[in-house]
């Protein structure tokens, strides 16, 4: 557990930091196994965005402005304040186990004069303020095809559904502010259309069993 008193940027921390426009049509997302071979393939550094963008959905600005004020690792949350995100509302992000692990053994990052840097995610003890092209050369190097690092945030929505988050709770954890736009980024594909059948059929059995 981090336990340490630092000195938060009096600043709005997302302030310059570009967020990609959610009024899109993008739907892409992306499987266990290619998460994996981008994991696989990635810097160290990169390894932890990527892991809390594929478990939390958090926007690209979200993650590379979060500080460590804003993390409760024994509670399991992250804490937004309404300062930190692009629809000025503050949100609370439940941390699972395998985050939770991931953000538990980020060494403690200093800066030149031996100061420790509030943000989580850093290298070589700086923020790290852009991922664009160190994203797009892991996935050139992987093979991978039509994918942004945004895409993240589509599937976390996606696996909170496929998991059986019901939309209202989901929407609290990702921000969305409308069912509209949290329905965009609900992705429904072949393999829910099956499984939806699957259920379907389970539920035919029964009903045929007690006729």
């Amino acid at each position: 557990m981090h336990i340490f008193t630092i000195r938060v940027p009096n600043n709005n921390p997302v302030s310059s930091v570009k967020f990609f426009d959610e009024h899109n049509i993008r739907d892409r997302v992306l499987t266990a196994e290619e998460f994996q071979r981008i994991l696989d393939a990635s810097p160290e550094s990169f390894k932890p965005i990527l892991h809390c963008a594929y478990h939390t959905g958090m926007r690209r600005g979200e993650i590379l402005a979060l500080t460590w004020d804003r993390v409760d690792l024994k509670a399991g949350f992250i804490r937004l304040k309404d300062t930190d995100t692009k629809t000025d509302a503050a949100r609370s992000i439940p941390v699972g186990r395998e985050l939770r692990e991931v953000l538990r053994r980020l060494p403690l990052a200093l800066d030149a004069q031996g100061r420790r840097v509030p943000y989580v995610f850093t290298h070589n003890g700086q923020r790290i303020k852009s991922i664009k092209r160190v994203f797009e050369r892991v996935r050139q190097q992987t093979g991978i095809t039509n994918a942004v690092f945004h895409d993240f945030r589509h599937t976390a929505t996606t696996n909170l559904r496929r998991g059986g988050v019901d939309a209202l709770t989901a929407m609290k954890i990702t921000g969305h502010k409308t069912m509209a736009l949290f329905t965009r980024y609900n992705t429904i594909d072949e393999q829910d259309l099956k499984a939806a059948q699957r259920r379907m059929d389970t539920y035919m059995d029964t009903i045929g069993e007690t006729s």
